[in-house]
């Protein structure tokens, strides 16, 4: 454990205070996580996990899990399109894997040459791709890596890309769980002569689950200078029906807005369906995120 920490130490480091860009890689796709305030980091494995936190994927019970995400992120302000697909697979007692993939497309907009006229329209997107690693390194302890590929473009001639990795860990002894972990570490995002830093963050959550229901909460530094804590609250009926619902409270210039949110899932026969429903912000109201899957 000690030697864990001091991984986290050495990561958080080499991190800089400069400003950030690459808002995509604060944007997960589970709406499981949204639906619970933004608390991903102490969510058991599911098929977000690379997203959420790697080193859940070598605790998990289930041994795979995929699902596919779809909504439309801050309908009111920015109208983007938001889509996602992952998946892990637990090899054996001690060791997972899992993939993720997102797309976050802005609504289109009028390009224009240098004299005035419009030549086109464009569509802002941002495209990240993932993979991670657990290792259960004794019972109830796991650590994960998961390496990121950052593709951006705000325009025809302006396009960037970036390579970020997150370091977590996780211990879970019947109904407890806490994970920390450093996210975000790269290479800053440049869309020409400028250099942006990306979101990067140290990361702090714990969980308990009791008489069905699970509390969570989660509190992350961006470097940036900016904070952001969720709390959750999820009951779970029959181990059919899921009811959830959280409060994150954010920074809408350097990080994920403030919100509400309240959502619901449904698993039977190994498929699940979840949705999260996002209000009480200016930025983010009625956002609406759906998922899709499949776990044995």
């Amino acid at each position: 454990m000690k030697k864990i920490l001091l991984l986290f130490l050495l990561a958080a480091g080499t991190l800089s205070a400069a400003a950030q860009s690459a808002p995509a890689l604060l944007v997960g796709s589970d709406p499981a996580v949204y639906a619970t305030g933004g608390t991903s980091l102490v969510r058991t494995a599911g098929a977000f996990a690379v997203d959420n936190n790697a080193a859940a994927m070598s605790l998990s019970g289930g041994r795979f899990d995929v699902a596919a995400t779809y909504g439309m992120w801050a309908p009111k302000t920015a109208a983007n399109l938001m889509a996602g697909l992952g998946a892990f697979y637990r090899v054996n007692d001690r060791l997972a894997v899992g993939f993720s993939g997102r797309m976050l497309r802005d609504r289109p907009y009028d390009a224009a040459a240098v004299s005035g006229q419009v030549t086109g329209t464009f569509t802002p997107s941002d495209l990240v791709a993932g993979l991670g690693v657990s290792y259960a390194v004794m019972d109830g302890l796991s650590v994960g890596v998961a390496g990121r590929f950052l593709s951006s473009a705000i325009a025809a001639n302006l396009k960037g890309s970036a390579f970020a990795a997150d370091i977590t860990a996780m211990y879970a002894r019947d109904a407890f769980r806490a994970a920390l972990g450093v996210s975000n570490i790269g290479s800053p995002l440049s869309y020409g002569s400028a250099k942006y830093a990306l979101p990067m963050m140290a990361r702090l959550g714990g969980a308990y689950s009791a008489a069905g229901f699970t509390a969570g909460f989660e509190a992350d530094y961006l470097f940036s200078g900016a904070l952001m804590a969720g709390l959750g609250l999820e009951y779970c009926l029959a181990e059919i029906v899921s009811l959830r619902g959280g409060f994150h409270y954010g920074d809408a210039a350097k990080a994920v807005p403030t919100y509400a949110s309240l959502g619901v899932g449904v698993q039977y026969a190994g498929f699940h369906l979840d949705a999260a429903f996002m209000t009480a912000s200016k930025t983010l109201g009625n956002t609406l995120t759906v998922s899709l899957g499949y776990a044995f």
